[in-house]
């Protein structure tokens, strides 16, 4: 699965998802190694633009999505005045739209991004807009 040819010395691997290969070679006389190796799949970071707290299951949170090969610092989002509302260091947390307990109106709000990645680090700043 995601090699070329897994029947010559030199495949090439391209798995759409991280995959765990076993490498297997045998001797001429009998004698054999093998081992696991595991080619991750990284992804280009990508921050969605909105999302739709509302309850349903799909898109109810704003957040860094799985998957990514980010190592978070912090995820930061402001309202419009600046005001810090959220706050996190755990890139599986995300935002609810929810602000000391109060549900936030529709409206665009400020985010800031810093973390690193395999070519370094990562400083990502935008608008996500919350719509209910």
């Amino acid at each position: 699965m995601g090699l070329n040819n897994p029947l010559i010395s030199n495949p090439v691997a391209n798995p759409a998802v991280t995959t765990i290969y076993n490498l297997k070679v045998v001797a001429t006389n009998s004698c054999y190694a093998d081992k696991n190796l595991t080619v991750k799949v990284l992804r280009e970071i990508y921050i969605p633009n909105s999302f739709t707290p509302n309850g349903d299951g799909k898109n109810d949170v704003f957040r860094i999505p799985p998957g990514t090969s980010l190592s978070l610092k912090y995820l930061i989002v402001y309202d419009r005045y600046g005001n810090e509302i959220f706050k996190t260091t755990d890139i599986n947390t995300g935002w609810d739209g929810i602000y000391k307990g109060t549900k936030l109106p529709n409206g665009a709000y400020t985010y800031l991004i810093k973390g690193s990645d395999s070519k370094g680090e990562v400083f990502l700043n935008g608008t996500i807009l919350l719509i209910r």
